[in-house]
């Protein structure tokens, strides 16, 4: 195997791109290593929440792969460029997915301030309905899952049927509590939905 190793390294880059593309993915590291000062050069401009080093490396890795399998020599760039190009298109698209949850998570928890802050009026929680929708706290719940784990028990059972719009009257006799138990759990969910959001 040392052998093989020895004649893959022997390769040009071009070389290496066909030999993976016929199928055969020994030299898929051998040729990935050649690019790591690349890759180290472009990721370390780049910043993701919840990503660390090894997280932009295995992107990178996925990229690298989809590059290898689409690149043609023909269209007149190099391997290299073409890769930097896709990687650097692929880290912008995952900054904009993770903009764009950021942006929910902070319009959720602005609606849920305003819906406090108006007691929960049918009038005024109609108005949030398509942006309070359960699909939407559940993607919440993915996106933060720190912020669910901070709740208690009976604040995350109050909190999921706030999404549901039901008036916080009916939480509360539906736990056979006060309503004002109702409100203080909601408010320190709003708290706490901000801790997360800052």
């Amino acid at each position: 195997m040392s052998g093989t190793k020895e004649f893959f390294e022997q390769l040009k880059d071009e070389d290496l791109i066909t030999v993976i593309k016929s199928g055969d993915y020994y030299p898929f590291e051998i040729l990935f290593q050649r690019y790591t000062p690349l890759v180290k050069n472009v990721i370390k401009d780049y910043y993701i929440l919840g990503y660390e080093r090894d997280d932009f490396v295995q992107e990178a890795r996925i990229v690298f792969n989809k590059t290898i399998l689409f690149y043609d020599k023909t269209r007149g760039h190099t391997f290299g460029n073409y890769f930097k190009l896709n990687l650097k298109n692929h880290l912008f698209s995952l900054i904009r997915k993770d903009m764009a949850k950021k942006r929910r998570i902070e319009k959720i928890s602005e609606s849920l301030d305003s819906l406090l802050e108006n007691g929960f009026s049918p009038q005024y929680i109609q108005n949030y309905t398509s942006s309070m929708s359960f699909q939407e706290a559940l993607e919440v719940k993915e996106s933060i899952p720190q912020y669910f784990e901070s709740l208690s028990d009976f604040e995350h059972q109050v909190f999921i049927r706030y999404l549901r719009n039901i008036p916080r009257e009916d939480i509360a006799k539906e736990f056979n509590c006060e309503t004002v138990k109702v409100i203080n759990a909601l408010d320190r969910c709003k708290r706490k939905m901000k801790q997360y959001c800052n």
